[in-house]
Order: structure tokens, then sequence, then C-alpha cells
């Protein structure tokens, strides 16, 4: 029952957060089919990049950082 809520609360903030932004003067930068975008309030989407696919890890692995 908990985590349903908090599932539901970060649903309803995430939303929220997206809207305020979109609103905003710059739009939002999201992923869609593996292209990067900003999208802004009208509507419209520059394409920023192709987005590499992503890499499957194993669980049960432990995986070290290079810097």
């Amino acid at each position: 029952m908990v985590n349903s809520r908090i599932e539901a609360l970060a649903k309803k903030a995430f939303r929220a957060a997206y809207a305020e932004a979109l609103a905003s003067e710059g739009g939002v930068t999201a992923v869609v089919d593996g292209v990067l975008y900003q999208v802004y309030k009208d509507g419209t989407k520059e394409k920023i990049k192709d987005i590499p696919a992503r890499i499957k890890l194993d669980p049960k692995k432990q995986y070290t950082l290079k810097a």
C-alpha cells in the first residue's frame, strides 16, 4: 500500500515538473525512440543527437568506473 502511494506521488511530481519545465522558455530535453530532442511548449522538437543503445549489465556482477 505504501509503495503504491509513493509511486503515485512520484508520477504526479514528475508530471508537474515536466509541465513546468515545458512551459519555460527553453522547454525540456527528452529521449524519444533513441533520439535526444529539445521539446518546446508549442510542441516543436529539435533533434540534438542520436543516443547509443543501452548497455546490458549483469546484476550479479560488480562494475567499476574508471576516471
